[in-house]
């Protein structure tokens, strides 16, 4: 068999670069005599690669280090604003946009509203409308954009890329990617939602340290998003991390899965806005809420139970304990060393938490849950799309 030197040497040189410029990420700073000594290149050849990557505009020199005895050494940073990336999180009714440069500083976030039932067709072309407006008004050139990112509530086929089933969306074997990315001219990454958030905790959250945790988003339905290992784990068919589709509840509600007492018919933000709602026009009265106020929406609901409306207390505790037994039996099946709750959890956290982890306690085995950290994820609604702009990102350092 005949080796390619050229290419292997090209292939050694691209990943060299990635590891300069990974190893700088995590550091900060690090000057070329620490380069050579933390990657094991030889000083001539860092210096090669760091000439390079400066060229190229990916590092700069930022001033003098300490000197260890003799001159002080230069000192290497990434550049901001060199190269920057987009994200899109493609929601029911409304597109969220985050615009980050490679050091993660979010440079732009934007939300767009939309009738709910799009078609795929609209909203590639109403991407493509908002991403050429925002870029010309923050004065950003295309060109200096490696790529976009696509946070979809649905399940994908890793090997094509393509949206197998998005059901809020309604839509079926979709190939997104390829459609975004003639419309951008620039390539595109496709991933799940659950997974974007991970993304997000994992590069620029509390989870960047952690290598294996799981980022569980409750909103209009449950998702998770799992990494073992430092590594995004999507299963053998790509559609690992569907908790909200676990049975809390034998012959409970039934889902749109098919099945009866799934996660999600007792806890998503959507399920609970119903029962609430219901329970309203059925004649509940309290002094914070009442029929005569007509379809309550969920900023009411999370008002209402933050002033010690019984009612929705309680709808939203028992969520809490409902989601309790999925993160209960996550520990026990995976051994996570942390699990992130995100999405429109943080908005009524401080109201379950304590009924979310005694019931954790009560059904996780008690040597696990003793080392899990559970904790909620600090960016809202916001973290899909900001795990969306960070995958081109972490492609530049082959992550």
């Amino acid at each position: 068999m005949t080796i390619k030197i050229t290419g292997n040497n090209q292939y050694l040189k691209e990943l060299n670069k990635a590891t300069v410029l990974d190893l700088i990420r995590q550091n900060k700073r690090l000057s070329r005599k620490e380069l050579a000594d933390l990657t094991g290149l030889s000083p001539t050849a860092c210096g090669s690669i760091t000439r390079e990557l400066i060229k190229d505009g990916f590092l700069h020199e930022t001033g003098q280090g300490e000197s260890t005895g003799g001159r002080k050494p230069v000192m290497l940073e990434l550049k901001p604003n060199s190269y920057y990336a987009v994200g899109f999180d493609i929601g029911m009714s409304e597109l969220k946009m985050v615009i980050a440069d490679i050091t993660a500083k979010v440079l732009v976030q934007k939300q767009f509203e939309y009738s709910p039932g799009i078609s795929v067709e609209k909203v590639i072309k109403f991407i493509g409308e908002k991403f050429f407006e925002v870029i010309s008004n923050e004065k950003l050139s295309v060109d200096k954009f490696i790529g976009s990112g696509l946070s979809i509530p649905g399940i994908l086929d890793r090997r094509t890329n393509k949206i197998i089933i998005a059901p809020n969306l309604a839509w079926n074997e979709v190939d997104l990617g390829t459609e975004i990315s003639e419309a951008l001219g620039m390539p595109a990454y496709i991933e799940n939602e659950a997974m974007c958030s991970a993304i997000c905790e994992h590069w620029i959250g509390k989870c960047s340290n952690i290598e294996n945790f799981i980022c569980i988003n409750i909103e209009s339905g449950i998702g998770a998003g799992i990494f073992i290992g430092e590594s995004i784990y999507r299963g053998y068919s790509g559609s690992a991390g569907e908790i909200g589709h676990l049975i809390v509840k034998e012959n409970g509600r039934l889902c749109g899965c098919g099945n009866r007492g799934c996660l999600e018919t007792y806890a998503s933000i959507r399920h609970m806005l119903r029962e609430i709602n219901e329970r309203v026009q059925k004649g509940y009265s309290s002094d914070i809420i009442n029929p005569g106020m007509g379809t309550l929406s969920w900023d009411k609901i999370v008002e209402a139970a933050y002033k010690g409306d019984e009612l929705c207390l309680q709808v939203l505790k028992k969520g809490a304990i409902y989601t309790g037994y999925a993160v209960a039996f996550l520990i026990n099946t995976l051994n996570p060393e942390a699990i992130v709750l995100g999405k429109c959890f943080k908005e009524y956290a401080p109201l379950v938490m304590d009924t979310l982890i005694k019931t954790v306690n009560e059904n996780a085995l008690k040597y696990p849950v003793s080392k899990v950290k559970i904790f909620t994820s600090e960016f809202g609604m916001n973290s899909s799309a900001l795990g969306a702009a960070m995958i081109p990102i972490r492609k530049i350092f082959r992550k």
